[in-house]
């Protein structure tokens, strides 16, 4: 009688954790389907119970059109829901009040060329001071660059070479934690760069495209870091 009744505890437990399991992959593909990864669900589920500032949407966009935004120059349009921008140089921007945020960037692809970049602590967009973030398969990884009076300076002031990442075609969420003097930037979920600079301390955020890059984007979102 004992000797059954561990068998069936056995069992019971096996049952239990195949269960799980199962849930498991559940969650995992209903989540996929949704275009979310583990960590944007968790995000939604802390930001139901949190009271914290980290969770404040600052800006939003779906791009069903480009009124938001100040297109300086280069081709820029909406279609399904989705950004379109390139071939050729290319800069769109939008202010932003806040020093520290986060921008995210679902579903970035590039089909061509030799990358794009994201604008922080962007001012003056005409002729713009302030930092980008590069995807730049041209340069052979991921930077950093400052920017004064609307030209790139060079070199950048902080690379990561990525001989072997598959830079195009690929749907990416790109997220790019800019707080204080330090900059972080992550590509699906991992920490591709990490660099300070003390010359621009505020300004809005925008994109950029340069040569033949073409490329897609389908949501960017700026949250607050405190």
């Amino acid at each position: 009688m004992v000797r059954r009744g561990y068998r069936e505890q056995g069992q019971g437990l096996i049952e239990y954790a195949l269960f799980v399991a199962l849930l498991l992959v559940a969650v995992y593909l209903s989540l996929q389907a949704m275009g979310l990864s583990l960590r944007d669900a968790f995000t939604l589920v802390y930001c139901g119970i949190s009271r914290s500032n980290a969770c404040q949407t600052l800006f939003s966009d779906d791009f069903n059109n480009l009124n938001a935004w100040t297109i300086v120059r280069g081709i820029w349009k909406t279609q399904d829901g989705k950004l379109l921008a390139g071939p050729g140089e290319g800069r769109i921007f939008r202010d932003l009040p806040q020093k520290d945020y986060v921008i995210s960037l679902n579903g970035a692809q590039l089909f061509q060329g030799n990358g794009y970049g994201i604008f922080f602590r962007a001012t003056n967009p005409n002729a713009v001071n302030g930092y980008s973030f590069q995807y730049d398969p041209g340069y052979g990884g991921f930077i950093f660059r400052k920017w004064v009076n609307g030209s790139e300076i060079s070199p950048p002031f902080a690379v990561a070479k990525a001989p072997s990442f598959d830079w195009y075609s690929q749907p990416r969420n790109i997220q790019l934690v800019v707080q204080g003097n330090t900059y972080i930037a992550y590509v699906d979920g991992v920490k591709v760069l990490e660099a300070r600079d003390n010359t621009y301390t505020e300004g809005g955020m925008g994109l950029r495209t340069w040569d033949n890059s073409t490329i897609s984007v389908d949501q960017v979102t700026v949250n607050s870091v405190k």
